[in-house]
């Protein structure tokens, strides 16, 4: 799942990384941010979220705190998801450097700051399973806050190689693009759809495996989801299964 010309990422020893601005002018004029957030999901066996470790740093004081409180609102407040921009390693590390911080520790080091666990629960649907998905024995829901811009969207699309679409059934249940692939010799589909009133966007992957076993391959791909589509600016809010 890797794209051609870059090593292969094991998405499960990756943080996610975000930089916290004062306001949103300050954020769209790329001032300095306040600080950085540091995240992580912890995956069950099926690769689903059970919880997300969190720990912020800011440049008044120079230290870490808790950030599940922080963490929780960004999924739920959209002034506050117009503070935040999410980056990667590099990013987060040009920024803590750039406010005092130094260089940024190894990731083990920085799960030493994490010290409250916010608890997600597990949630029955949120909404249509894809109609694609019927007979099929696993579905799984990566939910996403914020907006997706259009070049972002293209990105997502470009990047998944997602098929065109225009069938009136993907228009009323606001499908954005879908695909599928052959892992394992099994074959897997996903979907890019817009959900509720806000702003809020899902990946719906199904598959026909049988079996409830832990799957690496299959976790490794809801990873590389929820990557790509923190990417784009989106921020992941859980990883569910819906059957």
């Amino acid at each position: 799942m890797s794209r051609a010309g870059q090593p292969a990422v094991d998405v499960a020893e990756q943080l996610d990384y975000y930089l916290v601005f004062a306001n949103v002018r300050a954020r769209e004029r790329s001032l300095p941010p306040e600080g950085i957030v540091v995240e992580e999901f912890v995956l069950r066996p099926d690769g689903t979220a059970s919880a997300l470790d969190s720990a912020g740093w800011t440049a008044v004081g120079r230290s870490w705190w808790s950030a599940a409180a922080f963490s929780r609102g960004l999924r739920s407040d959209t002034r506050l998801q117009a503070r935040v921009t999410p980056v990667d390693r590099a990013g987060a590390n040009a920024a803590y450097r750039l406010l005092g911080g130094g260089e940024l520790g190894p990731e083990p080091e920085l799960r030493r700051h994490f010290l409250d666990r916010l608890d997600l629960p597990d949630l029955a649907p949120l909404s249509l399973v894809p109609a694609q998905a019927t007979g099929e024995r696993r579905v799984y829901r990566v939910l996403l806050a914020g907006d997706l811009p259009d070049h972002g969207l293209a990105a997502l699309r470009s990047g998944w190689r997602m098929q065109p679409f225009d069938r009136h059934d993907d228009r009323a249940h606001r499908i954005a693009g879908r695909t599928r692939r052959t892992l394992d010799g099994q074959t897997v589909t996903w979907t890019l759809r817009r959900i509720g009133a806000g702003a809020a966007w899902a990946v719906d992957l199904s598959t026909d495996r049988a079996t409830d076993a832990p799957d690496p391959e299959l976790t490794e791909l809801l990873g590389r989801l929820r990557a790509d589509a923190r990417g784009q600016g989106l921020i992941p809010v859980t990883v569910e299964r819906l059957r």
